[in-house]
């Protein structure tokens, strides 16, 4: 009885030394989240994203005070207040969808990616870490797996 007195109290000890929830989650404390999905801390650098526009044409608009926004007529919320944002007159014979390309191939995230007749705006969201995918394998084939259960003793 003593030494089962003294497990017990051993283990409560050990208990409040490492907590886990066995996969309870509790209101008010955080949840995991898996890192592959969480995304990537990285610096936007406008300066790069001013450069591969500037190949298809000139650029008009980068980052912008609120005020200058107001001044053009930018919409309150516009990607150009917090530098993720860029305008570009386009040069003859450019398509807005080559500059979009361009931008993907690039490894950008696009959020916006207007046409806007005499120019072309894009916004740029956070780069992600890769995602976790699913590929489907096989055809119609049924699987080949088989189950094995050990012979009956005959008994």
């Amino acid at each position: 009885m003593f030494m089962a007195l003294a497990m017990l109290a051993a283990a409560s000890e050990t208990d409040k030394k490492v907590e886990t929830d066995w996969g309870i989650r509790l209101v008010g404390r955080p949840e995991y989240v898996d890192p592959a999905l969480a995304p990537i801390p990285a610096a936007f650098d406008l300066g790069a994203v001013a450069s591969l526009g500037g190949q298809y044409g000139r650029v008009t608009s980068l980052r912008r005070s609120p005020e200058h926004n107001r001044r053009v007529g930018g919409v309150p919320n516009s990607h150009h207040i917090r530098g993720r944002a860029i305008d570009i007159a386009r040069r003859a014979g450019v398509t807005h969808g080559q500059i979009d390309a361009a931008y993907r191939r690039a490894g950008y995230r696009l959020i916006e990616s207007l046409d806007e007749g005499d120019h072309s705006h894009f916004a740029f969201g956070d780069p992600l870490a890769p995602r976790p995918s699913v590929q489907i394998v096989g055809g119609n084939e049924p699987t080949k797996w088989r189950i094995i259960t050990p012979p009956s003793s005959g008994r």
